[in-house]
């Protein structure tokens, strides 16, 4: 055969070539000269990437105990020890400074706290890490308490200031903005955007993170203009003139946000790299990122095998990813390693209570302009949609986690888990309620009935009670949000979260707002909704790991657990001002110093 002749003519070249090669002193040493620099790059390159991987990996001492101190440990009986003992990464013996100290086997090892308090690290219920980290890469449009942005002209100044540093036909996203914090008490324009540039594509999106404002050139890179029709569980806002006003909700903006947080490796590292080391600052030993899209998900399984971030990870795949992963598309063994796992299916209900896009069972207290007198939000899915969604992946063991902040989402919610769990029950499914804000008793009534959980975004007390009070629920309702109380005397297990990026990742003041219930603007809601600091504590450590299946290993400090473990400045449970105020000395992840303040 020609391709066999020429096959042999070739080899025999190359023994022919082969031999000469070798024959020739001077091509010999060139030869072994090349090879062995080669063989030394090679080297060079594993040897500097083990010592990279070791630098993000390090391993813990084989043992260390901490004496002295003040341990919550927040277990089953709330129990208060003096030390701990570990080994590696493990959690080995709890008790007191003598039973402690007659383990240890290394008196270097040991690490006097000199009376200072340690209790679990903190877990993230529900957020979106690395959203923190858009601080790093994208344009900060809070208001206060959280930022600087009082006013219209305040936002386009920013945004005017950050323009000219992006090139023509890029993106830029800004984050945080809020309509009803700023003077004019009104969203932004796509003329005023315009007015900021036409050259490159500018998506601000809303505090609550579920509607948004683009510029001309944005809509126009993604295809909508005024004669596009709005999507289902979405809305395409135009002006007075029919023309686009710039304002998208819901599943209207998706598109606009995919494109605008497109990020390339490098932002996605230094986005990933900001939140890690603020998340350690804070004493988050386990992140969460809710809502996970393929790219993000493969993003940070990457990166969490490689070791670029210190917290834990929960996952929570959106229906997209959760899709690939059900059909085998993506290999959900391959995707997970011993800091990143994949949790809940997340799906969304409605929107958000303050940007009127949340679906209550009753009309918002001041109607926004230019809706009905009936308006009371809209859903996102339609139930038979939310139905169909959670009896499929119920049915394929699932754990579901269903984001509802209005009641009559929350109702739809309650209907889809408890058709699914009619035609496939299951003993121990933990289905979650993400916020959770306008609960209603019977409702309540309903999740200790179904064993459902909630995950009370309580925060909102802090940032937005006062415009809840006075806007968009009235005084009756608002004093009802985040119902904590009503969860714990029914038996409810419930956890706090924060929704990070939404508002900043600061578990201390969301324990502290489950405990007093004041406002930004210090007036207090509903304070017999509010629960004791310990019971806040266990709110962000035990129940946090119970809610997503990992109470076996995380935490609370008992023996047997993973040693993720914080030191404190202060005792939280002494009073509500220490509780609010406490700050991170040391953050502990599998017995590893990932953060010590100096």
């Amino acid at each position: 055969m020609v391709i066999g002749a020429a096959n042999t003519d070739n080899a025999k070249h190359t023994e022919s070539s082969n031999n000469n090669y070798h024959s020739d002193p001077a091509m010999k040493k060139i030869f072994l000269l090349t090879t062995k620099a080669i063989t030394g790059i090679i080297l060079i390159g594993a040897i500097a990437a083990i010592v990279i991987y070791n630098r993000w990996n390090p391993s813990p001492p084989d043992e260390q105990a901490f004496v002295n101190g003040k341990i919550l440990t927040l277990d089953a009986n709330n129990s208060i020890a003096q030390a701990v003992y570990i080994k590696g990464d493990k959690i080995i013996a709890v008790g007191t400074d003598a039973e402690i100290k007659a383990l240890i086997q290394n008196h270097d090892s040991v690490i006097d706290l000199e009376g200072k308090t340690m209790m679990p690290g903190i877990i993230d219920a529900h957020g979106h890490f690395p959203g923190s980290g858009l601080a790093a890469v994208a344009v900060n449009l809070n208001s206060p308490p959280i930022g600087k942005i009082t006013t219209i002209a305040d936002a386009l100044a920013e945004l005017k200031q950050k323009a000219s540093t992006y090139s023509k036909g890029s993106w830029m996203y800004a984050y945080g903005f809020d309509d009803t914090q700023v003077k004019e008490q009104r969203f932004l324009s796509r003329e005023e955007l315009d007015s900021v540039s036409t050259d490159i594509n500018i998506y601000v999106q809303h505090v609550s993170g579920h509607m948004g404002i683009a510029n001309s050139s944005a809509f126009a890179a993604v295809g909508i203009d005024k004669n596009s029709k709005s999507p289902a569980g979405g809305h395409i806002a135009l002006d007075s003139d029919g023309e686009l006003s710039g304002l998208v909700e819901e599943t209207a903006q998706t598109v606009l946000v995919q494109k605008a947080l497109d990020l390339n490796t490098q932002s996605f590292y230094k986005m990933s790299s900001y939140a890690s080391d603020e998340y350690l600052q804070l004493g988050v030993t386990t992140a969460q990122s809710g809502l996970t899209n393929p790219k993000m998900l493969n993003g940070l399984s990457s990166f969490a095998k490689m070791g670029l971030f210190a917290p834990r990870l929960v996952v929570w795949p959106d229906l997209e990813s959760a899709e690939l992963i059900n059909s085998g598309k993506l290999n959900k063994e391959e995707l997970e390693s011993d800091r990143f796992s994949i949790g809940a299916l997340k799906l969304i209900a409605d929107g958000s209570i303050q940007g009127y896009t949340g679906f209550l069972g009753h009309p918002y207290h001041v109607i926004p302009e230019g809706k009905e007198t009936t308006y009371r939000g809209y859903p996102t899915l339609s139930q038979q949609q939310l139905s169909d969604a959670v009896e499929k992946f119920h049915k394929a063991g699932w754990q579901i986690a269903m984001h509802g902040n209005g009641d009559a989402a929350i109702d739809a919610i309650i209907k889809a888990f408890e058709n699914a769990q009619s035609k496939h029950p299951r003993a121990d499914a933990r289905p979650i309620i993400i916020h959770a804000q306008m609960t209603r008793d019977d409702q309540l009534d309903k999740f200790a009935e179904l064993n459902m959980s909630p995950s009370f975004f309580n925060s909102h007390v802090y940032y937005w009670g006062d415009r809840h009070k006075k806007l968009f629920m009235g005084p009756d309702r608002a004093n009802r949000m985040s119902p904590m109380n009503g969860a714990l005397s029914r038996g409810i297990p419930f956890t706090l979260h924060l929704d990070t990026p939404v508002v900043p990742m600061t578990p201390f003041l969301a324990a502290w707002s489950a405990v007093t219930r004041e406002t930004s603007g210090g007036d207090v809601l509903g304070i017999e909704q509010a629960i004791s600091a310990e019971q806040a504590l266990r709110a962000i450590t035990i129940d946090a790991a119970w809610q997503v299946f990992e109470e076996k290993t995380r935490g609370s400090i008992e023996a047997g657990k993973l040693a993720d473990l914080i030191v404190l400045d202060r005792d939280p449970l002494a009073n509500s001002d220490a509780l609010r105020s406490t700050k991170v000395l040391r953050t502990i992840i599998g017995g590893v110093n990932r953060y010590v303040a100096e």
